[in-house]
């Protein structure tokens, strides 16, 4: 970890000393972030890692630019909501539509550059041809935490030089026109779930096969998103250019190097972390009481 000055060091010393107080009064007692432990002491203390606590703390303090209150204050909202909505059942218990599984998908391409080797992708294209899966909101937004969370099992937090993941949106497909309705509440959503609850790990976002009458798209998108991550955005009117940029990316798919398909890469035996698969029993063993 690099701090710039002393503050932030200072900064995060705080939190981590403060850290199970915070946990204690403020978050029930619910420690669990992306399927790691953050505190050493509780239930589950065996599976503390302290290198990877202190990676994720570090990633919340750069997030909020090492402002103490509001870190504090955002970890608290993260830690509720995992505990309310238990993303960790979403990504590893539940089983969600087969549909679905043409839409999202997950890579690790080792020949891409760092940050950009663990990717998820969206075809929404894909999606609009099967708009009845949108008519659950919530069980839609069920499935892409579930693959945000199971995404995130392939990005090492401890590497410094490496612990960002990169998102491909493929518009092939959607209506030259407008937005179909569903589609921008289910955006919007998605949108502010993961700002609020998945800060500083987006590296960079491609939106592709975009024609440039589809720029509303990206319009649409730009009023949800704040303006760091908006930074990270990069907008390709033809998909086959996402090759300059990720170069495992599929060949006829993409224009990458990579002769497998995006289907053929798609990483579907993903477990959960020990402490994950600890969380999920011990959330378990609650309902069923």
């Amino acid at each position: 970890m690099k701090f710039s000055t002393d503050a932030e060091k200072q900064t995060f010393d705080k939190l981590v000393k403060n850290l199970p107080g915070i946990v204690k009064d403020k978050c029930d007692g619910y420690d669990e972030l992306y399927g790691y432990k953050l505190v050493s002491e509780g239930a589950g203390s065996e599976f503390y890692n302290k290198d990877v606590a202190d990676a994720l703390v570090f990633k919340l303090c750069k997030a909020y630019q090492f402002q103490y209150e509001d870190i504090m204050q955002h970890l608290i909202h993260i830690l509720k909501w995992r505990k309310e909505f238990n993303p960790l059942s979403s990504a590893f218990q539940e089983v969600h539509d087969k549909d679905l599984q043409e839409i999202g998908f997950l890579t690790f391409l080792k020949e891409n550059d760092p940050n950009t080797r663990a990717i998820t992708w969206n075809l929404y294209g894909e999606l609009l041809k099967k708009k009845e899966l949108l008519n659950d909101l919530d069980k839609f937004i069920r499935y892409r935490i579930g693959l945000m969370e199971r995404g995130l099992r392939l990005v090492d937090f401890t590497d410094e030089s490496d612990n960002y993941m990169t998102q491909v949106h493929d518009y092939k497909g959607v209506s030259l026109w407008r937005m179909d309705p569903k589609m921008k509440a289910c955006v919007k959503q998605v949108i502010s779930i993961f700002q609020e609850s998945y800060p500083e790990l987006l590296y960079a976002k491609y939106f592709v096969n975009v024609p440039t009458v589809l720029g509303w798209v990206y319009d649409v998108i730009k009023k949800f998103v704040d303006p760091e991550t908006r930074k990270k955005f990069v907008v390709l009117t033809d998909g086959n250019k996402l090759g300059q940029y990720l170069a495992g990316a599929p060949s006829k798919q993409y224009g990458g190097k990579n002769k497998k398909t995006l289907a053929e890469l798609n990483m579907t035996d993903i477990r959960p972390t020990d402490y994950g698969l600890f969380m999920l029993e011990q959330l378990a063993n609650v309902d069923l009481d």
